[in-house]
């Protein structure tokens, strides 16, 4: 995954829909600086269910961890791997595709949180 050139302008927008769910920090000025320029989960495999809003969909920031809430990814070097908490290595991602990324990469059973999301697709389409 290669990055596309910053662009700040973009970033602005984003960094205002994220303020809005409640988010803060470096994901905020990573948007800002042009880091992050799409509200949209930057995993290789987003498993938000579309009857939520698919990749595109990031559920307020409460007190209460959501699987759907915004989290940082740690791109291009992983922080398994000695990548910093910096708006240069920074994506934006959900809690729970951020988690089953790191579990798919290292051969970590998912069985229990795909059932969570089939869960929450079914909740979902029954609204």
């Amino acid at each position: 995954m290669t990055r596309p050139p910053l662009d700040p302008a973009r970033g602005a927008e984003v960094a205002k829909r994220l303020r809005g769910l409640g988010v803060k920090g470096i994901l905020v000025r990573a948007a800002e600086l042009g880091y992050i320029t799409e509200v949209k989960c930057g995993m290789p495999q987003c498993f938000c269910p579309e009857e939520l809003g698919g990749v595109g969909y990031f559920a307020p920031r409460t007190n209460q961890w959501n699987d759907w809430e915004a989290t940082l990814e740690h791109y291009p070097i992983a922080k398994l791997d000695g990548g910093r908490k910096a708006v240069d290595n920074a994506v934006l991602a959900h809690r729970l595709c951020n988690k089953l990324d790191h579990f798919i990469r290292h051969g970590l059973s998912i069985e229990k949180d795909l059932e969570r999301i089939r869960r929450a697709r079914e909740a979902a389409a029954g609204s």
